[in-house]
């Protein structure tokens, strides 16, 4: 059940949808009776999106050599020269000597950077034998199938299974077959980790939503005892808070460790993979292929800009962390990217996301039918664009944060921009590009303005797909293996699923952010909607070859 409005909280929740129908209604109006300020501003706001796609191209192709360059060091060969930063910092250099490229010369540099800070500070280094993984795994009535997908991948990780935790949070709404699933999964693997747990969240606790923070939250704090009686303290632990479909690197947890022990703050950090929907991909419709691959290179180009990374879907972080902010907030739908803003607000605006730019792999939307998978797909879109649903908490909070003021006030920007854009943009760019010949009347039509103004939006639109092709060839290097059972047909279909992203930015980008921003303005409030998980054969998550393990340093 959901928490009642206060009169405050409902005027922040109305602000996002109303800022969204006014430029709506605005931009039919002002076509109307100021057709040439219209045009105007739709020839501004489309160079606005020609350099936004520059921008993101750049930071995509940045962050894929970066992305290429970390995959293949052995990072637990890393993580245990962290015990001696001197030492570290020797191997380092070395290092350096002998890079070959721009990328990995500027790789090194930053490291060696780091390293001389913490030791100007006085730190000596840290064996990462004294820490433990908690890997957070929340499931509704996920199959057999993902989850032991998803076990064996983490027991297939090069890292010491003895230093890992597992922790299943089943949900009791969700019956015996939930039961008996979490049941088999921990008689299949708890001799592989040094403890398996399984955590049965209770329906209905007050205060809660039916949602993935509510399990995740009872499960944590459900076993904290027992790893009191291990002797386990908090500092030691790292929370690992996994989709349950997700299939990790081999190298995740050594990677992460390395990036905890050599951070300014650790405690104020959280580590964030980058996020690739690659298990069925070959099996998923070429909609549906487009939307996903598009979800991974917004991971991709936001993981150059640490200052705008944001925690999202399958993530690590401290259990100190959580504590300090009392977990997982339980009415909230999207947890992983709250749980950031969380931090952030906790420790005054000192909290950041570390990219690791090594993969993770997560499923894509897949049903029974082409039909059900589409609703999935809009369904699974609409609640991450609920997100607006932090506007109520999140801005009072900042207002009287502590944090500075210049960070914050960026900071939310940043957040209100995105929502606004992931709304408002395909269609301002669709379809308010000619509403001014359409409505203008017919002394606009033939003005200058009128007759230049669909040739100067189709000219910047073309600039702007021109950045595709940076997009078609990320994509296809990052592609796992064809499974034999498809042919070359298959193969071209990756190619000419592109032309599909004018329709996919609006169904499956707009009209699920307008709706999930409508909602929360009338107070219609969503519910936490689990994305059913479906294979139709093998996993190719680890056949895509960032993800082999490797052996060099």
């Amino acid at each position: 059940m959901f928490r009642k409005r206060t009169a405050k909280e409902r005027f922040w929740e109305v602000l996002p949808g109303l800022q969204l129908w006014t430029v709506f209604f605005g931009a039919i109006l002002l076509s109307y009776y100021r057709p040439v300020w219209a045009a105007l501003f739709i020839i501004c706001f489309d160079l606005y999106w020609v350099l936004k796609a520059l921008n993101v191209a750049t930071h995509l192709v940045a962050s894929y050599k970066i992305f290429q360059f970390v995959v293949k060091l052995n990072w637990l060969d890393y993580a245990a020269r962290a015990i001696d930063l001197e030492t570290l910092q020797e191997f380092l250099n070395a290092r350096l000597a002998l890079a070959q490229n721009h990328t990995a010369r500027n790789f090194y540099k930053s490291q060696l950077s780091k390293i001389s800070l913490l030791r100007s500070q006085n730190r000596k280094g840290a064996d990462y034998a004294d820490y433990y993984h908690l890997v957070l795994i929340p499931f509704v009535n996920e199959s057999m199938e993902v989850l032991d997908s998803t076990l064996a991948a983490i027991s297939a990780s090069n890292y010491p299974k003895e230093k890992i935790i597992l922790l299943l949070g089943s949900e009791e709404r969700a019956g015996q077959e939930a039961q008996d699933i979490a049941r088999k999964i921990k008689e299949k693997y708890q001799a592989n980790f040094l403890r398996f747990f399984v955590a049965t969240h209770p329906d209905g606790l007050e205060g809660e939503i039916k949602g993935k923070s509510a399990n995740a939250a009872y499960a944590t704090k459900s076993i904290m005892p027992e790893l009191e009686k291990m002797g386990i303290s908090v500092p030691q632990i790292l929370v690992s808070n996994f989709d349950s479909d997700t299939i990790i690197h081999p190298q995740y947890f050594a990677r992460v460790m390395y990036e905890f022990l050599t951070a300014e703050k650790p405690y104020q950090t959280s580590y964030q993979p980058i996020t690739i929907f690659n298990n069925n991909i070959w099996d998923s419709p070429a909609l549906i292929r487009v939307i996903s691959v598009s979800n991974s290179f917004w991971q991709f180009t936001e993981s150059s800009r640490p200052d705008r990374l944001r925690t999202f879907s399958s993530h690590t972080m401290t259990l100190k962390a959580l504590v300090d902010v009392g977990f997982w907030k339980k009415d909230i739908i999207n947890e992983d990217g709250y749980i950031y803003w969380q931090c952030y607000l906790r420790y005054n605006g000192d909290y950041r996301v570390e990219p690791l730019f090594i993969p993770i792999s997560l499923d894509t939307c897949l049903a029974s039918t082409t039909w059900q998978t589409m609703i999935n797909q809009y369904k699974q879109k609409r609640r991450w664009a609920y997100n607006v649903e932090y506007f109520p908490h999140l801005l009072p909070a900042l207002i009287k944060s502590k944090a500075p003021f210049w960070d914050k006030a960026y900071k939310f920007y940043q957040y209100v921009e995105g929502n606004f854009n992931w709304a408002a943009a395909s269609i301002l760019i669709t379809f308010l590009g000619r509403l001014p010949l359409y409505i203008g009347g017919q002394a606009f039509q033939q003005s200058v303005v009128g007759y230049n103004l669909p040739k100067i939006t189709l000219i910047l639109l073309n600039i702007a797909l021109v950045f595709l092709i940076f997009s078609v060839y990320i994509n296809l290097v990052l592609l796992p293996p064809r499974p034999k059972k498809y042919g070359i047909g298959r193969s071209a279909m990756m190619y000419l699923q592109w032309f599909l992203v004018p329709l996919t930015s609006i169904i499956f980008g707009s009209l699920p952010a307008i709706e999930s921003q409508t909602r929360l303005m009338f107070g219609w409030y969503l519910e936490f909607w689990v994305t059913p998980k479906a294979r139709k054969g093998e996993n190719t998550g680890l056949h895509m070859k960032e993800m082999q393990s490797v052996k060099s340093s």
